[in-house]
């Protein structure tokens, strides 16, 4: 499933990623410009990133970006926790 798709209003594709050998699921994000990088984060990367509001490892990130990453983030996660139970 898809959080963010590109588009003319949107340089990002948020997307579920393969699971972990773990079985843990990823989440990829992917800017544009950088979509090459391959960039794909754990939950628990996720949480972190939100309790911080630090998002300045994930590639291509600017600040404006924050608040649509922040809401394709937390969507995934209300998922992930939904899919526990």
């Amino acid at each position: 499933m898809a959080y963010l798709r590109y588009s003319p209003d949107c340089d990002w594709h948020v997307f579920e990623d393969a699971m972990t050998d773990e079985g843990e699921s990823r989440l990829a994000v992917w800017h544009k410009d950088h979509e090459a990088e391959g960039a794909s984060y754990t939950v628990s990367m996720i949480q972190t990133m939100l309790e911080l509001e630090d998002y300045s490892g994930i590639p291509g990130y600017q600040p404006h970006h924050r608040r649509m990453l922040r809401d394709a983030f937390e969507v995934w996660l209300d998922e992930q926790s939904s899919a526990e139970i």
